[in-house]
């Protein structure tokens, strides 16, 4: 897990951070749309990112190899992926004796789950102990991906999902968090990167239970890749890297990082360097200091000339984890150590399968959660008799079961798409967005249903509330990656049609010599307002957009599109019942399911909308793309919840009914088309209250005095 003030995956516009060669200057090539787009927005600086995170998730996708279109793209566009497709997800948790976990996963629970059981699974700080790690690393839990050949349990990521989905349910979400730590993002990076050598020498580690981290955030840019400060530097005479990590570019929020553990370490080759590795970091068993005593040498009275400092990050949430902030001072990397990948691609790689086990474990937690208030509600006698017996309480212990399943129904999905070798974009961010949102509100349901026990330190309801708020923002903050997942499902659509509108406002924003016009001048938008404004540039512009082949392309794919939402009209009348596509279906799940594949395909046209309504300032409306990103999340999460429970006993598809219309609740309450108007009027409000916040004018807190920042970045 690392710090979320920004999400390093592929962000749309505008985007984060990140790079495949972060640089300083601009990028070789034009890069995607959305890059050029912010460069013709004026935003250089933005569209250097995007272009050079685009590089990365593309060197990603080709170490991945998918070989077919992502799911929630087909859903959208086309061709509609097959029923048998959609509930394929179903296939994880059979397990070896078809009953759900596999052996090995079994054998880790169980020693895990035994130490619950003896007291044993904590210290007396509430840290996760000693005892506990050496249990489940003698069931190859830290090593639970890791092949055979190198002492690994060798099981593959379905597995491991349901086997965090039961840490978490049975109250060990903190270790939960640790084993996804060390197997997706850590031993991922080396098995899919790693030299044959570096294999042999650190995959054994963890199979004997050492810790594993990826340290990526910096105190000065956060989890922000394309601007890492921590650098490293050749001695050639020590035949090693020396890294460069102390203040603003110390590394902080770094999950598993503790004394003696490994680290996959994020920095730029050369202080000023354009390029960004990945060493592999062997943290010393204590803190050392420049000129202290260093026996590792072998000659008498010889010191240090490194330093190494860890200690805790003293946040709320992990706190049975070690989450830690490190500096190296001039500190010795073996030049063996570094990956031959660009660090922020193997970053890209990682963490498709960090954001499906988020999914799993917020599974386990809202498992957790309802079994406790579901207890309690059968025990607890109120006004009017036991609490279970009442509507409300059931709707919440009913929120509770139902965002758990829709966790699992998208995680084993998106697992079960990964290994079919489907491509996870748009899918893998929707499902940690839809997962972690659901946690945050099973959280409230269950507080209403315990009330102040809720609170009680004894409780593990209790203990699971900071990890269930952090779930929003750690592997990418929400908001952030439902962006990129819109970017992802449309960018294809983008590329091919609207390219040509980009192109010619880009056009008329340069004058005859080629310069940009003044930003006051720069035309966004071709409106009526526009036209009365600009009346020759705009007349150059519509006569730009009629010569352009795109353009015409364009208008034959709405055109085409729109005879085939004719000729569909009429099935509209047909009952769910006997489309046979549907048919498969329990009675109960047909009709939300055929709702939201249906809005599935009207997402086309949304998006349509909002790019010919937008134009070029869609790089600065991120609230449009929030909603049409989040109304994307409720309805695949209902497709994934109706094909998931058909599978499942019927306890479950009730659960999903009840969750599947509580989505399509939400989703109906999501404007796009229908309220272009207000939502301008709402960007205008937000820009204007902002602006009183950016210059202190807002008299609500000018007479606070605000507190400083932990660890500030300055």
């Amino acid at each position: 897990m690392t710090d979320t003030a920004l999400d390093p995956s592929k962000a749309p516009v505008p985007a984060t951070e990140g790079a495949s060669s972060p640089e300083t200057d601009a990028p070789d090539g034009p890069g995607s749309t959305a890059a050029q787009a912010l460069a013709a927005a004026g935003d250089a600086e933005q569209a250097r990112d995007v272009a050079a995170l685009d590089d990365s998730a593309i060197a990603a996708q080709k170490r991945l190899g998918a070989s077919r279109a992502g799911l929630v793209q087909r859903l959208v566009y086309g061709p509609a992926p097959k029923a048998e497709e959609l509930s394929s997800g179903a296939k994880i948790g059979k397990g070896a004796d078809g009953k759900g976990l596999s052996r090995a996963g079994q054998a880790m629970v169980k020693a895990a789950i035994g130490c619950i059981g003896r007291g044993e699974a904590f210290e007396a700080d509430a840290k996760l102990s000693a005892a506990l790690r050496k249990a489940v690393a003698e069931e190859k839990g830290y090593s639970f991906t890791v092949p055979e050949e190198f002492g690994g349990a060798g099981s593959n990521y379905g597995d491991l999902a349901l086997a965090e989905e039961a840490l978490a349910a049975n109250g060990l979400g903190a270790l939960a968090v640790e084993v996804s730590g060390e197997l997706t993002i850590g031993a991922g990076s080396l098995l899919a990167y790693g030299t044959d050598a570096q294999k042999s020498t650190f995959l054994p580690m963890l199979s004997e239970g050492r810790l594993m981290a990826f340290a990526l955030t910096e105190v000065g840019v956060g989890v922000n890749a394309k601007k890492v400060q921590a650098y490293v530097e050749l001695d050639e005479e020590n035949d090693c890297y020396r890294l460069h990590a102390t203040g603003p570019r110390a590394k902080m929020y770094i999950t598993n990082a503790s004394h003696g553990a490994l680290a996959g370490l994020v920095a730029r080759i050369g202080k000023n360097g354009r390029k960004v590795g990945l060493f592999i970091v062997e943290l010393p068993e204590h803190d050392v200091k420049v000129g202290d005593d260093d026996p590792r040498s072998g000659k008498e009275g010889a010191k240090t000339d490194w330093g190494f400092e860890c200690h805790s990050t003293e946040v709320s949430a992990f706190m049975a984890n070690h989450n830690s902030r490190m500096e190296f001072e001039n500190f010795p990397i073996p030049r063996s150590n570094q990956i031959e990948a660009d660090g922020v691609e193997v970053l890209f790689y990682c963490l498709r399968m960090g954001r499906c086990m988020l999914a799993a474990m917020s599974a386990g937690y809202q498992r957790m959660l309802a079994a406790d208030a579901a207890y309690f509600a059968r025990l607890r006698t109120g006004v009017g008799g036991r609490v279970i017996k009442h509507e409300l309480p059931r709707l919440n212990l009913g929120t509770v079961l139902g965002g758990a399943l829709q966790s699992r129904a998208l995680s084993h999905l998106s697992l079960q798409q990964d290994a079919d070798g489907v491509d996870l974009a748009g899918l893998r961010d929707l499902t940690k967005s839809a997962a972690s949102g659901t946690a945050m509100e099973s959280q409230a349901a269950t507080e209403h249903v315990l009330g102040g026990r809720t609170f009680h330190t004894s409780q593990r309801v209790s203990d699971s509330r900071a990890n269930i708020h952090v779930f929003g923002v750690v592997e990418g903050e929400d908001d952030l990656i439902l962006m990129g997942m819109v970017k992802d499902v449309t960018g294809g659509f983008t590329e091919r049609y609207m390219a040509g509108m980009l192109g010619v406002i880009q056009s008329i924003n340069v004058d005859d010599d080629g310069n940009p016009v003044a930003p006051q001048d720069m035309i966004l938008r071709i409106t009526p307002l526009t036209a009365l404004k600009y009346p020759g540039r705009v007349v150059k512009a519509t006569g730009r957009l009629l010569s352009n082949a795109s353009f015409w392309a364009l208008v034959g794919w709405i055109v085409m599109n729109g005879l085939i939402e004719v000729l569909r009209l009429p099935l509209r009348l047909v009952p769910t019942a006997w489309m046979p596509r549907y048919r498969a279906l329990p009675k109960r799940l047909r009709g939300p399911a055929r709702w939201a594949e249906r809005g599935l395909r009207f997402v086309r046209w949304q998006n349509l909308g909002l790019n010919l309504w937008f134009q070029l300032e869609l790089t600065r409306a991120q609230i449009p793309l929030q909603r049409l990103g989040k109304t994307m999340e409720h309805l695949t999460a209902i497709v994934a919840l109706c094909y998931h429970a058909s599978k499942q006993d019927i306890t479950q598809q009730r659960v999903a009914e009840l969750q599947s219309r509580r989505l399509m609740a939400k989703t109906r309450a999501i404007g796009i088309l229908s309220d272009l108007v207000g939502m301008e009027r709402l960007r205008e409000v937000v820009a204007e209250v902002g602006s009183d916040i950016e210059f202190g004018r807002s008299t609500l807190i000018t007479d606070i005095e605000p507190q400083m920042y932990a660890m500030p970045w300055e």
